[in-house]
């Protein structure tokens, strides 16, 4: 009987501390004529599989470490053998000293290129080895290179996005429970995950379809963020897809941004409210575990360029309180020595 869950580890060169990132994505392969490979950016189907991956700065160049499959069409809930979660813990735990693991799952309308090479390449040439020697940040590359207009195909895409962002939430999620492994290694990670744009969206139809098939949540992250959220304004309200995310994480943050005209045309378009522009709904009823953290008067000009939606990328304020944020649970860790 196959096993629905089918792990293949590659050839792995030293890691280079100040050079390396890791990011895992489901996009396709692509091998190059120069035996070098990336990944497709104008086609991501669900492919029920998950390659993860070191880019290298220096080099500018990518190197798979590990592909895990998942052969049924149901969430994965078997063992992983070789969980990649556990390498990856010791390079950044146990050889770099690193306590702070940041998830990026980002928008929709983005190329393989803008999601990994830019993305990361802009993150160190603003804050250098003053925010690598301090965090880990995994950006999971699922989108398409497509126009923003085309909402729907963006829905779609999400859909099965989320069916392999799975994988890799199982895999967390194995990793984190591990009590055996534990008693002998450091458990003092900081866990957070932030979703922007249609990544919300991706989460939001991950936890339907795991409620659906009667997972249950387990709580991996310290902190769970939302930026420029396409989710429903009722999204925390009970039987919503929101609805009690303290089973997944300890605080949940939901930046919202008034000046946001992509997400005010979507609501027009489509007749929907989006959480991102608007808020969520009957904001005094949300349990105390939720912030929301209107950065309406942060948002720049610059910002204002690209519709004011990709502000996480854009602002520098809002940049430097996420650098604060990882300083602050360093300094939180030190204390508690």
């Amino acid at each position: 009987m196959q096993a629905q869950i089918e792990t293949t580890t590659f050839n792995q060169s030293e890691f280079s501390k100040d050079e390396s990132v890791y990011f895992f994505t489901n996009r396709p392969i692509v091998v190059k004529k120069d035996n070098s490979f990336t990944f497709k950016n104008s086609s991501t189907k669900q492919t029920n599989t998950l390659y993860f991956c070191t880019y290298n700065f220096k080099t500018d160049s990518i190197e798979l470490n590990f592909r895990v499959i998942n052969f049924s069409d149901k969430y994965p809930t078997g063992k992983v053998k070789n969980n990649f979660l556990y390498d990856m813990y010791k390079r950044r735990r146990i050889d770099q000293g690193i306590k702070n693991f940041y998830f990026v799952v980002g928008g929709y309308g983005k190329s393989f290129d803008k999601q990994v090479h830019s993305y990361m390449q802009r993150l160190k040439s603003r804050y250098g080895k003053s925010l690598f020697e301090k965090a880990a940040i995994i950006t999971f590359a699922w989108g398409t290179e497509e126009d923003v207009y085309q909402y729907y195909n963006a829905v779609r895409k999400s859909k099965n996005g989320a069916a392999d962002f799975a994988i890799f939430e199982h895999m967390l999620e194995e990793f984190v429970s591990d009590s055996t492994f534990f008693k002998t290694h450091p458990n003092d990670l900081t866990i957070d995950i932030l979703f922007s744009s249609m990544g919300n969206n991706l989460f939001k139809e991950y936890i339907e379809r795991r409620k659906a098939q009667n997972i249950p949540l387990k709580k991996v992250y310290n902190r769970i963020l939302f930026f420029g959220s396409v989710a429903p304004r009722n999204a925390f309200e009970k039987g919503k897809a929101f609805y009690g995310l303290d089973q997944m994480a300890d605080t949940v943050d939901v930046y919202v941004n008034s000046k946001d005209v992509l997400l005010k045309m979507s609501s027009l378009a489509h007749l929907k409210s989006r959480m991102g522009n608007k808020g969520p709904k009957n904001p005094e009823k949300l349990p105390g575990y939720i912030n929301i953290i209107d950065v309406t008067s942060l948002i720049t000009k610059e910002d204002m360029a690209k519709m004011g939606h990709d502000y996480l990328l854009t602002n520098p304020v809002l940049q430097d309180q996420i650098l604060t944020n990882i300083e602050a649970n360093v300094e939180s860790k030190k204390k508690k020595k």
